[in-house]
């Protein structure tokens, strides 16, 4: 999970995206990301360990979506909206580590979703990515 942070942290410096990751923070503030100011914060102590690289590529995507907004945007696996869509982003800047190693036959939308802690009102999401990413590798093998 330390590469997967790492790296994830190195691309949000890449795209001129601040980023501070912190252990004084209580366990149950979530991580936050400032559009504007184009900065995230990743809480280290938060009480769901396996859910930080999600939550850190999930403020990212706020800013890499484009997403305005004049305040201070906390992780909500939310539904709707610009967290739906933030949700959606996360899920492909943390699905290449998934799908590294695996063929397209070990590929388990419920594994993945475990190893990243991803709620379960995003499966449908989790499997269409994962399923549009299996078939673009297999395109790519076959040209």
């Amino acid at each position: 999970m330390d590469e997967i942070l790492t790296d994830l942290a190195n691309f949000a410096l890449e795209n001129k995206i601040s980023f501070m990751a912190t252990s004084k923070l209580g366990p149950n503030t979530p991580s936050a990301s400032d559009t504007e100011a184009r900065s995230v914060v990743l809480n280290l102590n938060w009480h769901i360990k396996k859910q930080l690289a999600f939550q850190l590529a999930h403020e990212i995507a706020h800013i890499i979506n484009g997403d305005v907004s004049n305040q201070v945007l906390y992780f909500t696996p939310g539904k709707t909206g610009i967290e739906l869509e933030a949700n959606r982003t996360a899920i492909k800047l943390v699905m290449p580590y998934y799908l590294r190693d695996r063929r397209a036959d070990q590929v388990n939308p419920v594994e993945f979703m475990n190893i990243f802690a991803i709620p379960s009102h995003l499966a449908s999401i989790v499997k269409s990515e994962l399923r549009k990413a299996c078939l673009a590798r297999f395109e790519t093998a076959n040209n």
